[in-house]
């Protein structure tokens, strides 16, 4: 029943714009106060110019179509060079006068209807009661139907004059090779006279007697088709037409026919959600209910129980692995090889299973989902305001089948680091909302568990404590939410080892480190200190960035907690540091601390269990030697400041006096975990695979009988296209494998599903592309009928409960400047057609936008929070009208209440079209909006191939590319990670002054590492790389011998301190910084800083003569 209303809803919601953008319904009476160019924006054919010669628009095309689609071998340039021709007239046709479709037949089956409707406005003029002239137009609405087949043609063509000036024309071209024919039909108004348009223009084609006689693109045309795999999982998503002006849509029989086309001014389609749940097994019938408890398998003790339960997943997916055999496809080459990748998956996943069998895996298995278990409850304490304990006790969240399969499959490279799947790269692939950070999540607390549990097994590392697991993302607003969900899971394991009775856990603390910098937090605690360098002003300034993190209790969900700084009075204690206690006496963590921290020099000495951060955060590891300790390099414990890095400099003078003891290194991180994968793509992507030399390296370990040990790699993305290329590029390993893996179609993969529509609503997209107007004229006109929709409806009975996810418009925008202008309308135009439109239709109320936020990089990291929160807001709780959003908010905001967006202009790449889009319908169905710009050829491409787009999106995201050793991404990291690598590996080059020892260092392991990795990335570049890299160590040799004072870097803040600083020496100098000696080599502090501005000066033909 509920579904049912949120899909009305939704259908409302695109009739009210479609009332009010093109006009209503064919039979429907409509009579206007004013011009109907005034009230219409879109469905019309307008006259053409008088400059303009009717040779013609579907001449062109038919041309372009013939020349390019058709005679040529390479067809890829096809639609582009078609696009361009319709750019170009587009800019001085300026108002649309021809529309049109074009579709694929066979040649004996090319017989059908055009059937078109249209309507003319007819000028009255009446008079009022009190005398007065009133004008009017009254729609007339007409419809002729047009039979045709193909003996009909002329020269390939043939015209119609369907009405007075109004033309249309339908061309026809044979595919080279085939009985297939090519139809490009044509409605076009030949008026010349101002003011003659047609108005609410579409067409119907279809066969007199109903034959499903339309065939599928990829059928009429293989040789178009994109890579077999893709291809392949796709077939079942075909496209029957493209539009011109306007889209296409229709009715098909199968995955290879359809019976009826239409065209569509604002056209719609509904994507599929996807099922988690397992399917009905023929061989073991439905699934019991809470088969997957994670309560369940946090409280059984019964090895073998938990086993047989697994297996029974495990006899499931090989079922359905079984099944897929049967199938007739399944002897195609690339059948045999998804069937083949899933049986791969499967021996891994009962691999897994068969090692809970061993005690200290099977116990990590039950950490793990009391860790789940009891980070559920404390999400269930903080909304229901009841007790820890009592929430421990009730059923709250049951595993994903593929969420468990996952980590099952992932086992093994965890527990055995020296196997084969400790190599692979495991792609998580899901849809986004599916659940990826639960599963990936659920595999950290597994290791953070066996790493505990086995630490007294290891002789050379101490296990109990140590950076166990870095989780990297590339934006801001991800890393904030992602960090509060990483949170509430780390005090779940911090909750558990305080009150285990067997004290298995270890004495050190499981925590987490939101390592991510100055512009976000703060990178010194000093900092916090008046100073002469710190004025009180700034340093409350900075309390306030970290106060603004944390902002709830991740156990109870309290806002009001303490902050308080170390050594304090109130706490026994000699330990530095800021610390968040929760002030609720029901809670937990207000008798020990919320185990986060926030500042930098904080991350170094307390080395938080997982190490959350931006992926540029890396570029940090040549400029300071503490960043060693991140990666187990320690040598020291000071009981006032903690943990010291290799060779690092630390005075134990300072007040209070505190001990400082030597202490075993910690084990490396052993996981790295990096979400969000497709956006490390472009030279972000390269920067960030060169200084992965760097991480990986500090990650390992040697045997005792020489094999290297490297960390396990997990990343995850909803979408991303040539992965394991990918890959293979950032991380050097030859092996990924995605999971799930794809069956023989793109909606079943067994853990995935595609759900009917009929079924589940899920999201619908719909779009607008209006010639002739602003795009900021069309933008008033859609957000003021959004706004407004669910004010109309708010006191209605039958719709109000439904209204919230409608409520807030998310307006997504493709850069802040466009952003800017629309923040200019909400202030103004919008406001004013808001009460324009109440007026027309006679609205019960206004609606007037009070609350609007940003959530663009211009605002400041301590405010996403903030924000986050008021967009939670339910209607009728102060909730916000809109929030205008960059492609900051593609990752990581969940909000469950958001149902509506508006895109405005398509986004340039698809996988954030999918991301972005995704942010809305993720708990009720939700109702995506895209407004096209009809001067830009990628939006009119998407806008006339709309249902097609949509039918199969994530067949169309694009590839990534990141090339880490190509010549100017070298020039960027290859000196900055060998400082990192030979600084952070051996003490006697840690500290700043200890840059001169590099002429008594043996050099060739570095260069052995660096040449093993560019072998695998690009093996091409190999012998420049190794050049490179002499060149530098040489020219660092010869610094050393000739400086005896080279350091790694000093900061010259002034003229005079640069002036004073010629008499000194330095390795590094940062991008920005003005250049003291040529041997310095600029070095990235961000690997953000990577983009630089050209500027370009026009010069006239002559400009050599002068």
């Amino acid at each position: 029943m509920e579904a049912s209303k949120y899909r009305e809803l939704r259908q409302m919601i695109v009739e009210a714009l479609k009332r009010d953008l093109i006009g209503p319904d064919h039979n429907a009476q409509d009579i206007l106060n004013e011009p109907p160019t005034q009230a219409y924006l879109t469905g019309i054919l307008h006259p053409l110019d008088k400059e303009e010669v009717e040779e013609d628009w579907e001449e062109l095309l038919g041309s372009a179509v013939n020349e390019e689609e058709i005679n040529k071998n390479d067809n890829s340039i096809a639609d582009e060079v078609v696009e361009r021709n319709i750019q170009g007239r587009s800019k001085k046709l300026k108002k649309q006068s021809t529309m049109g479709i074009r579709f694929y037949t066979k040649r004996e089956e090319a017989d059908f209807n055009v059937l078109i409707r249209w309507g003319k406005y007819q000028k009255k003029e009446e008079i009022n009661q009190d005398g007065r002239k009133k004008v009017l137009y009254v729609r007339d609405a007409k419809e002729e139907k047009i039979p045709f087949n193909y003996y009909m043609l002329e020269n390939e063509k043939k015209e119609f004059l369907v009405a007075e000036h109004l033309k249309l024309v339908i061309i026809c071209r044979s595919i080279k090779n085939t009985n297939n024919l090519l139809f490009s039909v044509f409605l076009r108004n030949i008026s010349t006279n101002k003011g003659d348009a047609f108005f609410q223009v579409e067409f119907e084609i279809f066969n007199s007697e109903g034959k499903a006689i339309f065939i599928a693109e990829n059928i009429a045309r293989p040789h178009l088709s994109k890579q077999p795999f893709e291809e392949f999982i796709y077939r079942n998503k075909p496209t029957f037409a493209k539009g011109f002006g306007c889209a296409a849509s229709w009715e098909a029989k199968n995955e290879e026919r359809a019976y009826r086309l239409k065209t569509e001014f604002i056209p719609t389609h509904e994507v599929n959600k996807m099922k988690t749940e397992l399917p009905y097994s023929p061989k073991y019938g439905d699934i019991p209910e809470n088969f997957l408890s994670i309560k369940y398998f946090s409280e059984e003790t019964n090895q073998q129980k938990v086993i047989a339960r697994l297996n029974n997943l495990a006899d499931r997916y090989e079922e359905w692995i079984n099944s897929l055999s049967l199938y007739e496809i399944a002897e195609q080459d690339q059948a045999k090889q998804n069937i083949d990748d899933c049986r791969f998956a499967l021996r891994r996943i009962r691999n897994g299973i068969q090692l809970l069998n061993d005690q200290k895996v099977f116990d990590a298995f039950v950490f793990m989902n009391k860790v789940m278990h009891v980070q559920s409850a404390m999400k269930a304490f903080s909304k229901n305001k009841t007790s820890l304990e009592e929430e421990i006790g009730k059923e709250h969240f049951n595993w994903r089948p593929f969420q468990i399969a996952f980590i099952l499959l992932n086992l093994e490279g965890i527990v055995n680091p020296q196997s084969n799947d400790r190599k692979i790269v495991d792609l998580l692939w899901f849809p986004t909302g599916g659940g990826k950070t639960e599963a990936y999540l659920g595999l950290a607390a597994f290791l953070l568990g066996y790493r505990r549990l086995s630490a007294t097994m290891e002789q050379h590392f101490e296990k109990d404590g140590g950076v166990t697991i870095f989780i990297r993302y590339t934006l801001r607003l991800l890393t904030t939410q992602q960090r509060d969900r990483l949170l509430r899971m780390i005090c779940a394991c911090e909750y558990i080892r305080q009150t285990d009775p067997k004290k298995r856990l270890g004495k050190s603390e499981y925590s987490v480190g939101f390592w991510v910098g100055g512009q976000v937090t703060v990178n010194e605690l000093k900092e916090l200190t008046v100073s002469n360098y710190k004025s009180e002003e700034n340093v409350k300034a900075d309390y306030k960035k970290l106060e603004r993190q944390i902002i709830s209790c991740p156990c109870c969900g309290s806002n009001d907690l303490v902050y308080k700084m170390l050594p304090n009075e109130d706490i026994n204690t000699k330990k530095e540091g800021f610390r968040i206690f929760c002030s609720n006496d029901r809670c937990h963590f207000s008798q020990t601390h919320i185990p986060v921290y926030l500042i930098d020099e904080e991350i170094y000495r307390r080395l938080p269990t997982v190490v959350i951060s931006t992926v540029d955060k890396f570029a940090r590891l040549p400029w300071d030697e503490r960043t060693a300790a991140l990666f187990g390099k320690v040598d020291r414990y000071c009981e006032r400041c903690g943990y010291i890095a290799n060779g690092e400099e630390h005075s134990s003078h300072r007040k209070p006096k505190a001990d400082v003891n030597p202490i075993k290194p910690f084990h490396p991180p052993e996981l790295i975990i990096q979400d969000e994968l497709h956006l490390i793509t472009g030279p972000l992507g390269s920067i960030y695979g060169g200084y992965e030399t760097a991480i990986e390296e500090l990650c390992s370990y040697s045997l005792e009988n020489g094999e290297r040990i490297k960390p396990k790699y997990v990343v995850a993305t909803a979408t991303i296209q040539n992965a394991a290329e990918q890959i293979k590029r950032l991380y050097a390993r030859k092996e990924m494998k995605q999971f799930p893996p794809s069956g023989l179609e793109a909606e079943d993969s067994f853990f995935a599903k595609e759900i009917p529509i009929e079924e589940e609503p899920f999201r619908l997209y719909s779009g607008i592309c209006v010639s002739g107007h602003s795009m900021k004229t069309v933008l008033v006109r859609v957000y003021a009928v959004l706004l407004q929709f669910t004010e109309n409806l708010k006191d209605n009975p039958e719709y109000s409960g439904f209204l919230d996810p409608y409520r807030t418009l998310i307006g997504y925008f493709n850069s802040i400047r466009e952003l800017g202008g629309a923040v200019r309308l909400l202030d103004d135009d919008i406001k004013k057609r808001l009460q324009i439109i109440t007026n027309k239709y006679k609205f019960p109320s206004q609606r007037y936008v009070k609350k609007y936020r940003e959530l663009t990089s211009r605002i400041p990291s301590y405010k996403i929070p903030e924000v986050l929160g008021e967009l939670e807001r339910e209607m009728g709780n102060e909730e916000l009208d809109v929030v205008l959003a960059t492609n900051m908010i593609s990752v990581g905001m969940d909000v469950d209440r958001l149902g509506l967006m508006v895109v405005t202009g398509q986004p340039k790449q698809t996988s954030e079209y999918i991301q972005a889009s995704s942010r809305v319908g993720r708990k009720f169905p939700g109702l995506v909006i895209t407004v096209y710009n009809p001067y830009r050829p990628r939006d009119m491409s998407h806008y006339q191939n709309f249902k097609g787009y949509h039918s199969r999106l994530y067949y169309h995201v694009e590839g990534t590319t990141a090339t880490p050793y190509a010549s100017r991404a070298r020039d960027r990291f290859l000196h900055a990670i060998t400082v990192a690598l030979l600084r952070l590996n051996n003490p006697e080059l840690a500290t700043n002054k200890s840059a001169k020892n590099i002429k008594y260092m043996d050099l060739s392991n570095i260069r052995k590492i660096i040449e093993e990795r560019t072998l695998i990335v690009e093996k091409k570049n190999v012998d420049d790389t190794l050049s490179e890299l002499n060149q530098f160590l040489d020219s660092w040799i010869k610094d050393s011998e000739l400086q005896t004072d080279l350091e790694y870097y000093f900061f010259a803040s002034n003229k005079q301190a640069m002036r004073n600083a010629r008499n000194k020496n330095r390795l590094l100098r940062r991008y920005w910084e003005k250049e003291l000696r040529k041997t310095e080599k600029p070095t990235l502090d961000s690997m953000r800083e990577i983009e630089t501005t050209s500027g370009l000066k026009l010069y006239d033909k002559e400009w050599w003569l002068k």
